[in-house]
């Protein structure tokens, strides 16, 4: 890489101007996934369920972290006005490099709105805006999917202690020093944390063997490898991403390598086009009315979780709007399956977190080096990454 890289002295520039966009973002935490899963969850659940068993049905709502207090939706801090007119205002020429660092200042800016408004009216509206919602035809595919799919009833048996320890054991062979906690808050049945190291699991889950084999492809051979390939990179920006097109991307590898190494079964496959149908029925109706609607796919307890999957990062949930990032598997998955089926490289989407959009910026980034971290990919790929 790094054939029409710039000179020595632009690349010394692009490392100052990494290091202050990071600088200015580093002072407030803007890890979504971490403020976005609600921590009374738990409790609910059980208050819906209860009031459901009584013929009644009621909205819940969600209470979040607290965030620094510059950061807080109620008021708007002059240092929070400061940093944001800091980082507005770095200027950044247009080459390689630079419009990948581009990305990346305009994205922490939108970030910092979005961590801000977590729990507030704004929300639904600010993750609308940061993540897009899915496209007409991506939605008329979900739909085809469910309608064609034919469930596997898989034997759910393995705990979701005995599933942590599956999954500490394949970090701990490939000499990846992370941990794997139980989490009871949590939405995603595995959440993966990339700036804690932490692998998260899901309180109450059972899971199959498969699924066991598949949450490995996904959350460590998937996402944590990109993660670890960034960290060999010169530029944090590998490890951070710039623009959010990466994560779109990485989870639609995520979901193609599930394909490619055979893990993608029916029952996930319809787990994928219901995240589509509940961001895109959610942004529209309450959190009642979407489960209403996910349980003429779903039962009971999984239509549920989708639903809260889509209404996280709201405070009333009776109102319409969304967590929108769930369509991102379903489309990214198709669009990554096009650029394999187009000609490219699976191996260039390793080099750290960045999007399909990035690839071509590779060869005129210097000092990059190939990814260390990678699946054992069979010959076949083409044929075998299939979607839906």
């Amino acid at each position: 890489m790094g054939g029409q890289a710039e000179n020595g002295e632009s690349t010394s520039k692009f490392f100052e101007l990494e290091k202050k966009i990071f600088d200015i973002t580093d002072t407030l935490e803007t890890d979504v996934l971490k403020f976005v899963e609600p921590i009374n969850s738990v409790a609910q659940k059980e208050r819906f369920f209860d009031a459901l068993a009584k013929g009644c049905a009621i909205n819940p709502r969600f209470a979040y972290l607290p965030k620094n207090p510059i950061f807080s939706h109620f008021s708007m801090a002059p240092e929070y006005v400061r940093i944001r007119k800091e980082l507005a205002a770095i200027e950044i020429e247009d080459s390689g490099i630079g419009r990948l660092l581009n990305k990346k200042k305009n994205e922490s800016l939108a970030r910092l709105e979005l961590v801000r408004s977590i729990g507030s009216a704004e929300f639904a509206e600010k993750a609308e805006g940061f993540y897009g919602i899915p496209g007409k035809k991506t939605v008329e595919l979900a739909f085809e999917t469910i309608e064609s799919a034919r469930g596997e009833n898989r034997n759910k048996t393995v705990s979701s202690r005995k599933a942590a320890a599956a999954l500490s054991f394949e970090l701990s062979k490939k000499g990846i020093a992370w941990s794997v906690i139980i989490d009871e808050n949590i939405s995603p049945n595995a959440v993966v944390l990339s700036h804690s190291g932490i692998l998260k699991i899901r309180s109450g889950a059972f899971f199959s063997e498969m699924d066991i084999k598949r949450l490995a492809l996904h959350e460590i051979r998937t996402h944590i490898f990109r993660h670890l390939n960034g960290q060999l990179q010169p530029f944090r920006l590998f490890i951070e991403g710039p623009g959010i097109g990466w994560l779109k991307t990485e989870e639609g590898l995520a979901v193609i390598n599930e394909s490619i190494f055979g893990l993608l079964g029916a029952e996930q496959m319809k787990n994928y086009a219901g995240r589509v149908l509940a961001v895109d029925f959610a942004g529209k109706n309450s959190f009642v009315e979407t489960f209403k609607f996910l349980c003429g796919f779903f039962p009971q307890e999984q239509a549920y979780r989708l639903a809260q999957r889509a209404k996280r990062g709201m405070n009333d949930t009776s109102l319409p709007g969304a967590f929108t990032k769930d369509y991102f598997y379903f489309e990214g998955a198709l669009e990554v399956m096009d650029f394999l089926q187009k000609g490219g490289e699976i191996e260039k989407l390793y080099y750290g977190k960045i999007s399909l959009d990035d690839v071509p910026e590779l060869e005129g980034i210097p000092m990059l080096s190939k990814p260390k971290f990678l699946p054992k990919y069979p010959k076949n790929i083409k044929e075998k990454a299939k979607f839906p």
